[in-house]
């Protein structure tokens, strides 16, 4: 782990003037087979908790040096805000051109343990839990007095600094923290997608959106094949519905092969063959 820079300390003496509090997480997610890291970032201000993708920061820091909007999209599609002290989240997902918003209750029981290990100077002590389908462990240290962690994992009482499920499918780590001294906006893109505001829906609701563009991933490139327009995917230029049909195959394929949900009781129900 990297050195995380007096995590308790800060807290202590900005408490008062520090409006956000910034954690970073190295987040590494399997997917086909092989594991894919990146940071997020979780945010603690008076009001809200949100978890998000680091690289949103990098765009909107960029986008305000240049005057531009410069944009990006979830590679982690754990998008969340939280009131403080609630369990009630709200999960933002793109897709395509639309974004969506699903609100859920997510309570979780720990049964936290008597075994503890040292991470820098703080003392970490590890506790369990199920959820989403899947048996965690997580590492907090009640040194520091935040129940919170990454993505939806909460209630504990301590920052959790490690988190991952028994398959290691998923495995967070703290890595670093700082204090900002205003309350961090994110409107610009995790309120809303750069302008571009969230439809509520239920979760069958979004599961029906997921599943209609699988049935048909090249819909608006068929169309545009039959009226005559240029068709080109991944730098090849398609002139025949049969070419497309091909593509077709292989662009369900690799949304199930690069599909592993973290909530595994809500997946989305793709096609097994």
């Amino acid at each position: 782990m990297k050195k995380i820079l007096a995590v308790f300390l800060l807290l202590l003496f900005t408490t008062v003037f520090s409006q956000t509090q910034r954690f970073i997480y190295e987040l590494g997610i399997m997917l086909n087979g092989k594991e894919k890291k990146m940071n997020m970032v979780l945010d603690i201000d008076k009001d809200f908790v949100k978890f998000y993708d680091y690289k949103f920061l990098e765009m909107d820091s960029i986008s305000k040096k240049t005057g531009q909007n410069w944009q990006a999209n979830t590679l982690s599609d754990q998008l969340i805000i939280r009131k403080a002290n609630s369990f009630d989240n709200q999960s933002f997902h793109d897709n395509m051109y639309d974004y969506f918003v699903i609100n859920s209750t997510d309570k979780m029981n720990w049964k936290i343990g008597t075994e503890t290990k040292k991470a820098d100077q703080y003392i970490l002590q590890k506790a369990t839990t199920n959820f989403g389908g899947r048996e965690w462990t997580a590492w907090f240290s009640a040194e520091i007095p935040l129940q919170e962690g990454p993505y939806k994992f909460k209630g504990l009482p301590g920052l959790i600094f490690e988190l991952s499920d028994v398959n290691n499918d998923f495995k967070y780590k703290l890595i670093k923290n700082t204090n900002i001294p205003e309350t961090y906006s994110t409107l610009n893109f995790l309120e809303t997608h750069y302008g571009n505001k969230p439809i509520p829906v239920s979760l069958k609701q979004y599961h029906k959106v997921k599943l209609d563009y699988y049935a048909d991933p090249v819909k608006d490139m068929s169309n545009s094949l039959k009226n005559g327009g240029t068709v080109i995917i991944s730098g090849e230029k398609i002139t025949t519905q049969d070419q497309l049909d091909q593509k077709k195959k292989h662009l369900q394929n690799m949304i199930k092969q690069y599909y592993n949900p973290i909530e595994k009781d809500t997946a989305i129900p793709y096609p097994t063959t």
